[in-house]
């Protein structure tokens, strides 16, 4: 929403320097590459950066107000942006958040986090509420204590939804998310290996996520994932309304009759005692418990099953997450390279292998990363199961995929498996494979520090 300098006074409790209380401002920035003019520029400060060494960029690109916590020599004696001095410049931009929320009182806030699958079932469910009405939702992963504030700072008053999605990495992350969103409706997609590095364990992982769905209020829903063993046990424990899902007669959004093979993807969902075939544009089986998530929560909303369905069908999969790419020599490329930890690797290789029954299937597999002391054994386990499965050939690149060889190795893999400390040579090797076997399905997954997009990419443009 529009905020005027005097709304971000009252927010903050800063102090004008100079400016006009009456101004308004159109966006929240952090990020002096992306500031457009009229935008209020938050100058944040962390470990390794500084917005206080941009203010005057911001000012050049015609910020109309900058919060910021010192003046800068560099800033005129007066400037075209209005100026606010505040204490601490990120804890103004939460309290700028929670202004913002505080004058939506009609909208209905979702609350969705999880190990795996969370920025899939945003977008599944964005696209069926905003069937439904006006539907804001968190852009690319603006999911964190930063990110969540500015994808706030966008709600009007006249939104019917929000859909926000909500990423922890250590203890009381959630706290500060749910006390910025203050969510009707609370979502975990599942518990994984994610964070270990931090949260200790997957036991770790539930008590920090369902913080979200503990702070429901009393007429809030929280929905619930019955194939999570560990989500399953929530059900009796909340104060809250729940609705259930899952591949599982007890749930009361369900799919059945799933057809992953020969694509697109089908099945029946069902609500409660409602069938609705479902044609879904995306790979593997594991996108199906994607869309019951998002299927059950716009059920939960009252929203139609013709709005649901029309949503789940008009679902395109986000870049790096089981993107599909089919080359003119009709080798498939599929992308999922935007995060891995164990539970999501082998939900993603799973899905991938039952896709593609019917061709040549290669693996190119990157670390995992922030697994803490454990990272070894992970790795080695995964290299260990792959070794079990029908794979011809797998590629390795990353420190920690020196663990997977050892699991394919002690497993006796039969297949080729090559490792690389180098993309070049990465690509190089693939390309060389491409050549030599026709219409190979290839999946791409590792920790996004890895880049490993960049593979996927370089071998998508190559002449076939």
């Amino acid at each position: 929403m529009k905020l005027s300098v005097r709304d971000i006074l009252r927010a903050t409790k800063g102090r004008l320097i100079s400016g006009f209380p009456a101004t308004l401002c159109e966006h929240a920035s952090i990020d002096t590459r992306t500031l457009k003019p009229g935008d209020v520029f938050f100058a944040l400060q962390g470990p390794r950066f500084d917005g206080h060494h941009f203010l005057h960029i911001a000012a050049q690109k015609r910020a109309q107000a900058i919060v910021l916590h010192r003046l800068d020599p560099s800033i005129d004696s007066d400037p075209a942006s209005d100026l606010i001095e505040v204490p601490d410049t990120l804890k103004a931009l939460q309290d700028v958040a929670r202004y913002v929320r505080a004058q939506a009182g009609k909208t209905k806030i979702i609350g969705l986090t999880g190990s795996n699958g969370k920025t899939t079932t945003k977008e599944m469910l964005a696209q069926i509420l905003r069937r439904a009405g006006k539907t804001l939702a968190t852009r690319g992963n603006l999911n964190n204590h930063i990110g969540l504030p500015l994808v706030l700072s966008e709600l009007e008053p006249d939104h019917d939804y929000a859909v926000l999605e909500m990423g922890t990495s250590k203890k009381g992350d959630m706290d500060l998310l749910v006390d910025l969103a203050q969510p009707h409706i609370g979502l975990i997609t599942n518990v994984g290996k994610d964070h270990l590095e931090f949260l200790g364990t997957p036991d770790g992982v539930l008590q920090e996520n369902r913080r979200l769905l503990d702070a429901l209020p009393k007429n809030g829903t929280a929905v619930i994932n019955l194939e999570d063993p560990l989500l399953k046990r929530l059900v009796k424990g909340l104060s809250c309304k729940t609705v259930t899902y899952g591949r599982v007669l007890e749930a009361q959004v369900r799919a059945e009759n799933i057809v992953p093979y020969p694509a697109p993807l089908r099945f029946v969902l069902v609500l409660e005692k409602e069938r609705c075939p479902v044609t879904l544009h995306a790979v593997g089986e594991v996108q199906v418990l994607n869309a019951m998530a998002a299927a059950a929560v716009a059920h939960a909303l009252g929203i139609s099953s013709k709005d649901i369905v029309a949503g789940l069908e008009s679902f395109k999969p986000a870049a790096m997450r089981m993107e599909v790419l089919v080359r003119s020599d009709n080798t498939v490329l599929v992308n999922d390279a935007y995060n891995a930890n164990p539970s999501s690797m082998h939900a993603s290789i799973e899905s991938f292998s039952h896709s593609y029954p019917d061709r040549p299937r290669w693996l190119v597999l990157g670390d995992m990363r922030e697994l803490g002391k454990i990272a070894r054994q992970e790795h080695e386990d995964l290299g260990r199961w792959i070794g079990s499965q029908a794979f011809e050939r797998v590629f390795l690149y990353g420190r920690d995929t020196r663990f997977i060889l050892q699991g394919l190795t002690a497993q006796g893999y039969k297949g080729t498996v090559e490792r690389y400390r180098k993309k070049r040579y990465l690509i190089d090797a693939i390309k060389r494979s491409l050549n030599a076997v026709p219409k190979p399905a290839v999946l791409f997954k590792a920790s996004r520090s890895l880049q490993l997009d960049q593979v996927s990419h370089a071998l998508s443009s190559l002449p076939s």
